[in-house]
């Protein structure tokens, strides 16, 4: 019986934490320190676990929405841009399929799903599986 390939576990904050005080500005640093930030943990599978370089990622954010954390997360990983959420910001890109703790997010409340503290967000793409 073949071992389970290992779980690599990342951290990544957003790119206003990461950049330091010279590209930050008083505003955004106080509107950080004002907006209740999450921890959630993002399964990505088949090119988007390419294009972020890891499965899972335990991921800091301000977003209050599944649509929210989409579009922060095409932000932050340039090769995820365009993937997430169609071009008109209504719905998800293509046929992927976002799962929030094991419920597909269209089946809820599609991107204006809200998230909480530990939720698991999967994000599957639609050219992964067979």
């Amino acid at each position: 019986m073949g071992s389970a390939d290992p779980v690599v576990t990342d951290r990544i904050e957003p790119p206003f934490l990461a950049a330091g005080p010279c590209r930050s500005t008083r505003r955004l640093q106080e509107t950080a320190r004002q907006t209740p930030r999450v921890q959630l943990e993002c399964v990505f599978f088949g090119p988007f676990r390419d294009a972020v370089g890891t499965k899972t990622v335990h991921y800091e954010t301000t977003a209050e929405t599944v649509g929210d954390l989409l579009r922060e997360l095409e932000a932050d990983v340039p090769e995820l841009d365009g993937e997430l959420v169609a071009a008109d910001d209504s719905e998800l890109a293509g046929d992927t399929v976002v799962t929030l703790d094991k419920r597909n997010v269209m089946h809820i409340d599609g991107l204006a799903t809200r998230v909480q503290e530990g939720d698991v967000i999967r994000l599957v793409p639609s050219v992964y599986g067979g």
